[in-house]
């Protein structure tokens, strides 16, 4: 690990801000030149934790950010753990946890985020709404505890037909009313939590090295009584899987995620149920897509059918 920590970064920032990079020079600068813009009147610090990148991301933050703190780390440690790194380094009372494949494109984002969490002093931990480029609301960005009920609703489309009255395991839109509401775990594409609920529950779990780890830090925060908020009129552009194209990395990576997180929240019950009833619903869904002639998203709702039903628990999949 090697630290690059620039010169000009804030000694009492109100925010730090954490990107964990990998291979994503471009995307990344795109990143932050969208926060300075649109951050606000607000004291904050970006450090940057690089997952030892084999493009330029190291020079290019040491030539156009120079005031960004960056620590190059000499192998990939993953998301959860590079994120644990930055929010070691924190200063501020506050952290935001923002992936390098987002854009900040609301005004005063950074402020905004800050008023709210001045205001509701109950919230420990909250993530905003993210959108896809053309501003569709992104399913994702927060949700509810990985239960056997919720992830039934999310696979019959139950909390799409009653979103307000049903959450599952994926928020839908307008299910949460302004300016705040409680939900069980926020995306970590753009986290952002108190520094002594860092401090109180010690990150992410490092065993998730990709995907999931997001979705189990918030139940676990929930299951401890900390109160976890979906902020719903503070959006962020979030271009999904961005930071993976191009990769060579699985597709379905995400659904091991989510079935690690299941099983060991429910300690291994309702295994063979999850797996059941989270296939039918990708194979509902290449249905829908084939008769509606996106035959590429339909291929891909069936290859995430196939994969979950192939699965096995995770005490037998040695």
């Amino acid at each position: 690990m090697t630290d690059l920590t620039g010169n000009e970064s804030p000694e009492n920032p109100q925010i730090s801000v954490i990107v964990v990079t990998w291979n994503c020079a471009e995307m990344m600068a795109d990143c932050l030149h969208s926060l300075y813009q649109n951050a606000g009147d607000i004291t904050y610090e970006v450090i940057v934790i690089d997952n030892a990148s084999a493009d330029n991301t190291v020079s290019v933050l040491k030539q156009r950010f120079p005031e960004v703190k960056v620590t190059a780390n000499k192998e990939n440690l993953g998301f959860a753990k590079a994120n644990n790194q930055g929010m070691k380094q924190a200063l501020a009372p506050l952290i935001c946890l923002l992936n390098p494949d987002t854009l900040v494109q609301q005004p005063d984002t950074l402020l905004k985020i800050q008023q709210q969490m001045d205001v509701a002093p109950e919230i420990g931990a909250a993530g905003c709404r993210l959108t896809f480029p053309d501003g569709r609301h992104q399913v994702g960005d927060a949700g509810g505890m990985p239960t056997l009920f919720a992830v039934t609703v999310h696979a019959f489309f139950i909390n799409k037909l009653f979103p307000t009255k049903v959450h599952g395991l994926f928020l839908q839109d307008g299910s949460i009313a302004s300016p705040y509401g409680r939900v069980a775990w926020v995306c970590g594409a753009c986290t952002i939590l108190r520094q002594e609920i860092f401090q109180q529950t010690g990150g992410f779990d490092e065993s998730y090295f990709l995907y999931g780890e997001d979705v189990e830090w918030g139940s676990r925060m929930t299951a401890a009584g900390i109160y976890v908020a979906y902020l719903p009129d503070i959006s962020i552009v979030h271009l999904q899987g961005g930071t993976q194209k191009g990769k060579d990395l699985p597709s379905t990576r995400w659904i091991d995620g989510v079935a690690k997180l299941f099983f060991e929240h429910n300690r291994g019950r309702h295994w063979y149920l999850f797996r059941a009833i989270l296939s039918t619903g990708f194979l509902l869904r290449f249905i829908i897509y084939s008769l509606t002639l996106n035959a590429s998203r339909g291929r891909e709702m069936l290859n995430y059918s196939q994969h979950i039903w192939k699965l096995r628990r995770l005490d037998k999949a040695s």
